[in-house]
């Protein structure tokens, strides 16, 4: 029978930290203790409790699956729990939605699914709106105290509900229809005389992480957010080499296209990637009715190619990610997977391929990526209302999107959502990575802290594409000899 003594200890302990411990609990978990010497019993135990608590239990009551797992993270530190999986595919209809709550002043994850699909359309701008409205308020520029002297920049933010004004830039910006934007002004005579116009402030990720706690607000299968796992970061950091190769518009209907992917299945078969993000169009023509016969074909013939590389196949992901004019569905985001018909030779051959949504998150370790294939920077310089300079130009993009927690801040006429899904296009809290395969020039920009890259198109722009090195957050632009055109 366990030591009363050590009993007592045990539940004393429990009982400190508000935790209930059924005794038939306290008595097995006693037994375990009194293998350990006298002197560092209690430091085991406050560490079970630490970890115990660590679970977020819905109330106190400690269940024995929770003793079970306190214990091995004791025997087995290092060892990576069931909830903190290494590599996660996200698609676009499973994540989760952000709103602000203004009973609460905080932001919430809304499990409300029921709005009528009519609603949803005349919520979409509004719960936009709302992001970027309450965003600024929280902003330090912008908090206002009734209690304490105001400092000499701050702002006084006046909600207004029409402008008709003369525009007047004082800041260079991306600035297009459907966007929300600050305008710093005098309103005089019954106008906004405008005198500069920015972007809303970003948001820093101490500051969301308030609202939240550890929840997972990325998506996923775990309750808990895996950014701030530390074992997650210590095994992110032991795989300093591993690498993500991003290609868009990989054609799998011409043979010299094929052949450069071989290339670089060769070049990565002793060292291969964590993953291959392959973005569409996956045929060189628009949509007929040759397309399905085309793509089976297609990829039957990638299938051949990357068994021959048992190392690349057995160990990388191989993510497909639909373009805009991909056989499948309308030119609406997010765009469903590739059809079961065409898919099924790939899923039975390899086992890591993984087809998803256009677009969709990809979280690896602690890092948090999101891939939208769409030609987004060409249509938002068509519906620009200011120009930035062009310098700038690809900074100036990663700004506008980021300043307005969407991947597309332009109207519905010219990128269709679904409206029900609106809030898998947010990019709230900001990621580590931000991929928009656009049919423009490889780029890599930088903003807030994050990534915001295009590999270009492969079988159109010389065969580049791009690589990130999670460990060391670093873009890497790689391009293949062109021996051989695509005509």
């Amino acid at each position: 029978m366990a030591d009363n003594k050590c009993v007592q200890m045990i539940q004393t302990n429990f009982s400190l930290h508000g935790l209930v411990l059924p005794r038939e609990l306290r008595v097995s978990l006693a037994k375990r203790l009194l293998k350990i010497q006298e002197e560092e019993r209690e430091s085991w135990l406050n560490r079970i409790i630490e970890l115990v608590l660590a679970q977020n239990l819905n109330n106190p009551h400690v269940t024995a699956e929770h003793i079970k797992s306190a214990i091995e993270e004791c025997l087995e530190p290092n060892k990576l729990k069931n909830t903190e999986t290494v590599f996660n595919v996200i698609d676009g209809y499973n994540i989760p939605k952000i709103t602000y709550d203004i009973c609460k002043k905080k932001y919430i994850i809304d499990s409300n699914k029921i709005y009528p699909e009519v609603q949803c359309k005349s919520l979409i701008f509004k719960h936009r709106f709302e992001m970027v409205w309450y965003k600024t308020l929280r902003h330090k520029q912008f908090l206002s105290s009734k209690f304490e002297r105001q400092p000499a920049d701050m702002i006084n933010l006046i909600p207004i509900e029409y402008l008709l004004s003369e525009l007047k830039t004082g800041n260079d910006a991306f600035i297009m229809e459907g966007c929300m934007v600050i305008a710093n002004g005098m309103y005089k005579d019954d106008i906004l005389h405008v005198e500069n116009i920015s972007f809303p402030p970003i948001e820093s990720w101490e500051s969301f992480r308030s609202d939240f706690g550890d929840a997972n607000t990325f998506g996923g299968p775990h309750s808990t957010s895996l950014k701030m796992s530390e074992k997650l970061q210590v095994f992110e950091k032991n795989n300093e080499d591993g690498i993500i190769v991003f290609i868009a518009e990989l054609w799998l209907d011409f043979p010299n296209v094929l052949q450069k992917f071989r290339m670089i299945l060769e070049g990565y078969m002793d060292y291969p990637p964590i993953a291959f993000v392959l973005c569409g169009h996956f045929l060189s023509f628009p949509t007929n009715m040759t397309s399905i016969q085309a793509l089976i074909t297609g990829f039957r013939d990638l299938v051949k190619i990357i068994v021959q590389y048992t190392n690349v196949k057995e160990t990388s992901k191989f993510v497909f990610v639909p373009g805009p004019h991909d056989l499948g569905s309308p030119k609406i985001l997010p765009k469903p997977p590739l059809p079961k018909c065409i898919i099924d030779e790939v899923t039975k051959s390899i086992s890591n391929a993984i087809f998803t949504t256009n677009p969709c998150r990809i979280q690896y370790c602690t890092k948090e990526i999101v891939v939208l294939r769409e030609d987004m920077l060409t249509k938002m310089c068509r519906n620009a209302l200011r120009f930035p300079k062009e310098e700038d130009f690809f900074k100036h993009f990663a700004r506008a999107i980021i300043s307005q927690s969407h991947l597309i801040p332009v109207p519905l006429e010219v990128v269709p959502v679904y409206w029900k899904y609106d809030h898998a296009l947010q990019i709230f809290p900001t990621p580590d990575l931000i991929v928009v395969a656009d049919n423009f020039e490889t780029y890599t920009a930088s903003y807030s802290d994050c990534y915001v890259i295009n590999p270009g198109m492969f079988s159109k722009n010389n065969y580049s594409f791009q690589t990130y090195v999670p460990a060391a957050s670093q873009i890497q632009d790689c391009q293949l000899p062109n021996d051989t055109d695509v005509d």
